[in-house]
């Protein structure tokens, strides 16, 4: 069902990019993916180097939200003062359509993977709604991979060759602390 849902979303943004355009949608994909790395990147390091980030059950996942918002805002911020609100590339319609519409597919899909594995690293992953769904099972089939492969690529050009930690590693620490912590219960009131 977590799968459909990120398709539901995806095709979603490729409505959303056939509006805006081709280079504007790869504007929006390149903010995006360095968004995210940085945010799978970074979320250790700031629960290291702040305990209060990380000292909560919800800690790594807001981090990682606040660390990719803030990115994308600063990022979307430069690029459309420089790139997209400067000037306007134009490219023939068919592959406008076409280009913009593929563009919005992975940035709508990679989006929705972020979001699952935000819910994944939190303990609300745990409750029985999404074990049901299949949040767990699907989010690391699916979602994680293809998270992955983006951060891997940019990973394979901005570090060095020692590098050991890749996206899959660094994701699976994240997501540890989430599985091995129960699900918040209510006090019982009898």
């Amino acid at each position: 069902m977590v799968f459909w849902a990120g398709i539901l979303a995806a095709a979603f943004f490729v409505w959303l990019a056939v509006k805006i355009g081709f280079y504007e949608t790869w504007t929006m994909l390149f903010n995006i993916v360095i968004s995210i790395y940085l945010s799978v990147f970074l979320t250790p390091a700031t629960t290291t180097l702040v305990p209060a980030a990380g000292d909560t059950a919800y800690g790594n996942a807001l981090t990682l939200i606040a660390v990719a918002a803030g990115a994308f805002l600063i990022l979307h911020g430069v690029s459309y003062s420089f790139l997209t609100g400067r000037f306007s590339v134009w490219f023939p319609q068919p592959l406008d359509n076409v280009g913009s519409g593929l563009l919005g597919f992975l940035a709508g899909f990679l989006i929705w993977s972020f979001l699952a594995l935000v819910i994944s690293v939190s303990p609300a992953s745990q409750t029985s709604f999404a074990r049901n769904i299949g949040l767990a099972s699907t989010v690391e089939r699916t979602n994680v991979p293809y998270i992955a492969w983006w951060c891997d690529l940019i990973n394979a050009v901005v570090a060095t060759g020692d590098n050991k930690n890749t996206t899959q590693q660094v994701i699976s620490k994240l997501l540890k602390p989430a599985q091995e912590r129960p699900a918040h219960k209510p006090a019982d009131r009898s």
